[in-house]
């Protein structure tokens, strides 16, 4: 199966993580045909430095489209749609790390169930602690990555369901799919017009959405195939009043297609409003607690 790996990336990532997270898509059992590297507006001279040198280094593989400015995530994507020449894409952010057996595991998957439309189980890691404190993060990562795919690494976990139809009624009320491990046709995302920009924060969701609505199928792997950073920003990220005002909306633009039921959008507004005020920390607890086994 060919596939074009789609990343974005922009000046307040790390040239360490980003060197990371592509390491590990040039690690898979199967490789992808092309990578396409988004620079989503001008990056510091660490990342640019990391950017050209894959350029040069690798120009038969790596595609990479430079935008001006920094336009967003979903803007920035659509740009990468472009760009790829593969039936098959597989998403990838600039700080998480794949799994080598991720891409073997979902074209299985894929051939299995006929699905269009992909991911799986991630496990989330926070700040690197090693027992000798001076090892470098490379190291580190080395080490994680060497326990989770033997399966002996203890992480939070955001599990799936797993078939179609339980994805459908999964997404009536949260998100289906780890985006950042999600492998999708490209016919399949381009019918339905890629990412909107309408709905911060929630533009995988929406996509996905569109995507079931217009008969594609979709399946979740049931291993971890993908480790996910969720440092303290993240957290950040999911509260405050702007988070709280996309999200409104978005829930609204669900019931409104009727991708939910009232009784749905009230809970789920209820909930997720109370989340997206409480404190970081304790929005952390919840989503450990709640949301991840």
């Amino acid at each position: 199966m060919d596939y074009s790996v789609l990343m974005s990336v922009y000046s307040r990532e790390k040239a360490e993580y980003l060197k990371q997270a592509v390491s590990s898509m040039l690690a898979q059992t199967i490789l992808p045909k092309e990578f396409v590297l988004v620079c989503d507006g001008p990056l510091g001279p660490e990342l640019t430095s990391v950017v050209e040198e894959y350029e040069k280094n690798s120009p038969e593989l790596f595609k990479i489209v430079r935008l001006p400015e920094n336009r967003g995530l979903s803007a920035a994507l659509n740009e990468g749609l472009k760009a790829c020449t593969c039936d098959w894409i597989a998403r990838m952010d600039s700080d998480d790390i794949s799994l080598s057996t991720r891409i073997e595991k979902q074209c299985k998957l894929a051939q299995v169930t006929g699905a269009g439309l992909l991911s799986g189980t991630v496990a989330e890691f926070g700040r690197l602690r090693e027992e000798n404190e001076n090892a470098s993060e490379e190291r580190a990562v080395l080490s994680m990555l060497i326990r989770a795919e033997a399966g002996g690494l203890e992480l939070p976990k955001r599990s799936l369901p797993e078939t179609d139809e339980e994805i459908r009624k999964f997404a009536r009320k949260r998100n289906p799919m780890n985006h950042p491990a999600v492998l999708m046709r490209r016919d399949a995302v381009n019918a339905v017009g890629g990412y909107s920009t309408d709905f911060p924060y929630f533009e995988d969701y929406d996509l996905w959405l569109r995507m079931l609505k217009n008969g594609v199928k979709a399946a979740n792997e049931k291993e971890v195939i993908l480790l996910m950073r969720a440092d303290e920003g993240l957290y950040d990220r999911r509260g405050g009043k702007e988070y709280r005002a996309y999200m409104k909306a978005f829930r609204k633009r669900m019931l409104r297609e009727k991708d939910c039921s009232r009784w749905d959008y009230i809970s789920s507004l209820i909930v997720r409003s109370i989340v997206a005020i409480v404190p970081t920390g304790l929005r952390r607890k919840f989503y450990g607690k709640v949301l991840r086994k």
